[in-house]
């Protein structure tokens, strides 16, 4: 009966750390240069350099975390000027929707 238990614990313990799928693959400075992007309207790198720099300082638990963040603020910009239908939630479940940094795996690549 020891066995059983130890086994179920360390099963659920194994599931319980698998990390679900990342829908938003890529270097957080990637998210952040495609947001700031959109955000300001421009794809001028140095013109968007200050709003990077405020980014930056912004703290998640990990890369995915990060990326959904931007990710998600990304969508709700595209949905709210209409230029995406559909909802938040089908934005960031969609693994083609990111900026051109991310797609080109970063600035100038």
């Amino acid at each position: 009966m020891r066995v059983s238990v130890a086994i179920i614990l360390a099963t659920w313990v194994t599931l319980a750390e698998a990390e679900e799928p990342c829908f938003a693959d890529g270097e957080p400075i990637q998210w952040i240069v495609d947001y700031c992007m959109l955000a300001m309207e421009t794809d001028d790198e140095i013109a968007v350099s200050g709003c990077i720099e405020r980014e930056l300082v912004s703290t998640f638990p990990n890369d995915c975390a990060s990326n959904m963040h931007f990710k998600k603020r990304m969508c709700e910009k595209v949905i709210r000027n209409g230029t995406r239908g559909g909802t938040v939630n089908q934005c960031l479940r969609d693994p083609t929707f990111k900026g051109g940094t991310v797609e080109a795996g970063g600035v100038g690549a």
